[in-house]
């Protein structure tokens, strides 16, 4: 019995120190990956830190900053920062690309001193510096000193200094959306021929393009969509891209943007007192150059209404992805639209080129995202304009025959 009691206490002697050699082993891989991942992420963020990217400033003719990130090794931009001298948050931008080759973003002026953070993915924080600007290399010292931007900085840039000739290409985040409200006949719209006419063709407004006299109406133009004169909007210029607070109310909006990209078309507009059915929404890019431009753009819709027992039910919407080029200094707030030269306003400049992206239009009927993504490629020297602004987006109806929420999101990828 005694030989069975020795064989047995070697036998669980040995499954102990088996099993504490295998914790040990376990803890010391676990450890030594923890360790490892730990070295590789510091590692990564000092590369990072050896190497920041190349930031400089220039002037834009619309009046607001352009800043021209030049990476000496590709970077994943998360956000941008605009804070006051004392710390405040002057303004936020939610970039969240991948820049390999110069990337350039648009920058609103204030009135006051900030500075200027860029922060990647690793969280590392980036400040831009007039000394640190190429752009700035033979600035007098009282420029290059600032540690900040400011009206002396900016009146500087603004004489030309730190000017390119390069091209140069920016989406125009700060300015949200452009949209516009507007009807068209159920009844015209059911004729064959007309859906390819306002979706293919081109949007045409009857307002612009009728007169009448004391017998009759007459069109310059057959048209086959009325655009509200007043409901038109450029979505940043009221309250911010990250605002979720509605225009007009909470409980009947005309419009208000979620998630900082997600604008979301309310009752206010397609409602019984209005009736809009029609809807022209469009992200904006500037573009300065005569090199081939290039840049991706994910369109995303969706439309529902609420039933009475507040579940979502689809409304069905016809549309169009469609890209427009404009000469730069188009105003943003114009209606796009083809109308009569009599009729156009004092800023009102037609279309260089209208181009669908589609070869028809696209009919849904689910509460479910529709989503693409297109890569564009556009010429320069085709449309003669080395200066361009450049809308993307959705022209789209609501078929339904009543009002409901139409959810509207267009990533641009410059």
């Amino acid at each position: 019995m005694r030989g069975v009691e020795s064989i047995v206490g070697a036998y669980l002697a040995l499954i102990m120190v088996v099993g504490a050699v295998t914790g040990l082993y376990v803890w010391s891989k676990y450890s030594t990956l923890h360790l490892r991942e730990n070295i590789e992420d510091a590692s990564s963020r000092f590369y990072y830190m050896l190497y920041p990217p190349a930031l400089t400033l220039s002037y834009s003719s619309n009046g607001s900053l352009l800043l021209t990130v030049y990476p000496r090794i590709p970077i994943y931009i998360k956000e941008i920062l605009l804070k006051g001298v004392n710390g405040e948050l002057l303004h936020y931008n939610s970039l969240n690309v991948f820049a390999n080759s110069p990337y350039i973003v648009e920058i609103p002026i204030f009135d006051k001193p900030f500075y200027i953070l860029l922060v990647s993915r690793e969280n590392i924080v980036y400040y831009y510096s007039p000394r640190e600007d190429p752009g700035l290399s033979t600035a007098p010292d009282y420029i290059r000193s600032k540690s900040y931007v400011d009206s002396e900085l900016i009146m500087y840039l603004l004489s030309n200094h730190n000017s390119t000739s390069n091209p140069a290409q920016v989406v125009l985040l700060s300015y949200g959306y452009k949209l516009h409200a507007g009807k068209v006949d159920s009844n015209l719209y059911s004729q064959p021929g007309f859906k390819e006419f306002l979706f293919l063709t081109a949007p045409i407004d009857c307002n612009k393009v009728k007169f009448s006299t004391t017998t009759k109406t007459y069109y310059d133009l057959p048209c086959n969509c009325n655009l509200s004169s007043t409901h038109h909007w450029v979505t940043y210029g009221l309250y911010g891209m990250s605002s979720t607070t509605p225009y007009y109310s909470p409980t009947d909006p005309y419009y208000f943007i979620q998630n900082s990209s997600l604008l979301i078309i309310g009752t206010g507009l397609t409602n019984s007192y209005y009736n809009y059915n029609y809807f022209q929404v469009y992200r904006l890019l500037k573009y300065t150059g005569n090199s081939l431009i290039k840049f991706n753009v994910t369109v995303k819709i969706r439309g529902y209404y609420y039933d009475a027992q507040g579940n979502q039910q689809p409304l069905q919407l016809d549309f169009t992805p469609v890209v427009y080029l404009y000469d730069a200094d188009t105003s943003p707030y114009n209606p796009v639209t083809l109308i009569t030269g009599y009729y156009a306003t004092y800023d009102y400049k037609l279309w260089l080129k209208r181009t669908p992206l589609e070869v028809n239009y696209t009919t849904i009927n689910s509460i479910e995202f529709w989503m693409k993504t297109y890569s564009l490629t556009i010429n320069p020297l085709e449309i003669g304009s080395d200066s361009l602004m450049i809308l993307v987006g959705v022209e789209v109806l609501n078929t339904s025959g009543r009002p409901g929420y139409i959810e509207v999101e267009v990533q641009v990828e410059a």
